[in-house]
């Protein structure tokens, strides 16, 4: 199986389609992100930032000079019965005005979350400002480990761990919980866009059961290939994968340097899900603005 999966990736080239950038919670510019792709000899990438699409314009932009495929993505917050769980859009037009309005409203909401927990450290002892955590996350997509830095520079822990052990975990007195849609409506807004929407790692934050429900109200596919899945993992949600006709994405869920290894690359997903999302995006929206304007090549 290793050698044919090897092989695989020969014929088809190698991708990595969940990378974050500095719009969202990642540590590297849109940019950098296309440049360290080409130094890995990825074919083709995706930046799936949290509810955020300022890197894609930059990357398109960059990826025309490295010669890489881009494909816009998306990772949206979503939450079903008690699960918290992410969904990953691509292939979007992500200037799709339902889309923006959505992006909108999820930035005001983690504007509004982070001032909160602020409000909670200071009540602890811990006299960061809001100010701070705005100018550490710039243009990007506020969340906590915007906070973790600043938690880290101003002295108050030594490392992104003691960071949420102490004030930031979901069982901290500081926690506040994150503004999340349905699943119905992350499907609604990406397929809306005609894009396609899947199932982001699962069985980190979403369990068997859960997966099944959101076959049923419409995802087009499933993450088989992450950084934290074991093979055996990737063998059965590819089995569930072929048993509805799903599609499979895979990546890194790279974040730049935040973390001690920079993983973009360092996953073996392989072109040909790409090439069946296209043929499944052709059947879906025949003139879809990408798919279309690459036939005409």
């Amino acid at each position: 199986m290793a050698v044919k999966r090897k092989e695989t990736l020969k014929l088809y080239g190698k991708v990595d389609l969940h990378i974050h950038s500095y719009f969202s919670d990642g540590s590297f510019s849109p940019e950098e992100i296309i440049r360290r792709a080409s130094i890995a000899g990825l074919r083709a990438i995706s930046i799936a930032d949290h509810d955020n699409v300022k890197a894609i314009d930059p990357a398109f932009q960059a990826a025309s000079v490295f010669n890489i495929e881009f494909i816009p993505g998306i990772e949206i917050s979503a939450r079903h019965e008690d699960f918290d769980l992410h969904m990953l859009g691509y292939f979007f037009d992500h200037k799709n005005q339902e889309l923006l309005e959505y992006i909108k409203v999820f930035q005001h909401e983690r504007k509004t979350r982070a001032a909160k927990i602020v409000e909670r450290l200071n009540d602890v002892g811990v006299p960061i400002s809001i100010n701070d955590v705005i100018a550490k996350a710039g243009e990007g997509a506020i969340g906590r480990p915007h906070l973790v830095d600043v938690l880290v520079e101003q002295g108050y822990v030594k490392s992104h761990a003691e960071a949420f052990e102490k004030y930031l975990g979901d069982q901290c007195p500081t926690y506040v919980p994150k503004f999340k849609i349905s699943p119905e409506e992350a499907i609604q807004i990406i397929h809306h866009a005609q894009g396609l929407i899947f199932i982001a790692h699962p069985g980190l934050d979403l369990n068997e059961s859960g997966v099944y429900e959101l076959i049923k109200m419409g995802v087009d596919g499933i993450e088989t290939i992450h950084t934290r899945h074991m093979p055996s993992d990737t063998f059965y949600y590819r089995d569930i994968v072929n048993k509805y006709k799903l599609l499979e994405s895979g990546g890194s869920d790279c974040h730049g340097d935040r973390r001690e290894d920079v993983a973009l690359g360092k996953v073996d997903v392989s072109y040909r899900l790409v090439e069946k999302m296209k043929s499944r995006i052709r059947e879906l929206y025949p003139n879809h603005h990408l798919v279309r304007s690459e036939a005409r090549e």
